[in-house]
């Protein structure tokens, strides 16, 4: 995840390694491992060869590794860890998206994820979760119990720039172009805001970022003037796109965590999201929420948010200084030395 992707399974990756290296436990040594970058993604065939190598890395070098250097234990930071070790495992589940949106996956997916997602939470001394909302899918839906889930949430960059300047006119959303996060819903809602908005305070552009994955022509049907879908972009363009947008929306309909939403608050940008799985746990007291995900709702719910723009900064402002607060890297990390260490002393 970490060498092929720009999404928040790989932030997590990137950043607790940063915060478990800055900290520097003196009591573990903790060495990473970085799978192979993988084949361009082209066809099917490199699509298969991709999986062949995961699975030799996962399930063959892990445990060599392992052995070879003697390792006391095994962290699977991406929903599946080996399928033999010859030590104890945690394994960090992001979601469980393919259980509760089944029909956004392929089969083939489903029964790959399902099976050694199954196998890993089943077999590994803990499980880490982004979320009380995955801990709880967990338990209903993989009957793990309890005791062996340790809900730990993510961290969010603090942005300690001063904000010089009123924000642009224009709301952010960063997603993945998949079916669940509903930004197709969103392109349209945005669209009818723009239709009815009047013109002064001046109407919001729409600015996408996130990469193909299944829905991207929907989306694409919908755009038009106002919208502007830009793909991956870079961290540093992120953060900046952080710091000049009015409104950041998250429409999804299902997350384990929620990155976006953190990061986008962590840089007093106010948001608009929706009220379900994770969202609450990230987005707390100061976020607007959905009342409904629909192009209508949606254009409702931008119409009122954007309508005062100096009590929509307060807003983000105190956003800021609360996720701030709740949130942070070193806090996720620190976290984590305490799971590794209390499986070690088992």
């Amino acid at each position: 995840m970490a060498r092929r992707r720009s999404s928040g399974a790989a932030t997590y990756v990137r950043e607790l390694r940063s915060a478990i290296e800055t900290i520097a436990p003196s009591d573990l040594h903790v060495e990473w491992l970085l799978g192979p970058p993988g084949l361009p993604q082209r066809n099917r065939l490199t699509s298969l060869g991709n999986l062949v190598l995961d699975l030799l890395w996962m399930h063959v070098w892990v445990p060599l590794i392992a052995w070879w250097r003697g390792a006391a234990l095994v962290h699977a930071s991406f929903n599946w860890a080996p399928w033999w070790s010859p030590c104890p495992t945690v394994v960090t589940l992001q979601d469980l998206a393919w259980e509760r949106f089944p029909s956004d996956y392929p089969p083939g997916f489903r029964r790959y994820a399902r099976l050694f997602a199954r196998h890993s939470t089943r077999r590994a001394r803990r499980v880490i979760t982004p979320s009380r909302s995955t801990a709880r899918d967990l338990v209903a839906l993989y009957g793990i119990p309890e005791t062996r889930l340790r809900p730990i949430l993510l961290g969010a960059a603090a942005d300690d720039r001063p904000r010089e300047g009123e924000r642009e006119p224009f709301v952010l959303s960063v997603a993945v172009l998949h079916r669940r996060k509903r930004i197709a819903e969103l392109v349209r809602g945005h669209r009818l805001y723009l239709e009815r908005a009047p013109r002064e305070p001046p109407p919001c552009r729409l600015v996408v970022v996130g990469g193909p994955a299944g829905d991207e022509d929907a989306v694409a049907r919908e755009a038009g003037p106002g919208c502007e879908i830009r793909g991956f972009v870079e961290r540093s363009e992120l953060r900046d796109l952080y710091r000049r947008a009015t409104l950041f929306v998250y429409p999804s309909a299902y997350e384990g965590f929620g990155l976006p939403v953190a990061e986008a608050m962590a840089h007093g940008c106010p948001v608009l999201v929706a009220r379900n799985s994770s969202l609450p746990e990230v987005a707390g007291d100061t976020a607007i929420y959905l009342e409904s995900a629909t192009p209508e709702g949606i254009a409702a719910a931008l119409a009122q948010a954007l309508a005062d723009r100096r009590a929509l900064a307060e807003r983000g402002e105190a956003g800021r200084r609360d996720v701030l607060r709740r949130l942070s890297w070193e806090a996720t990390a620190r976290a984590t030395l305490d799971v590794y260490r209390e499986v070690l002393a088992e």
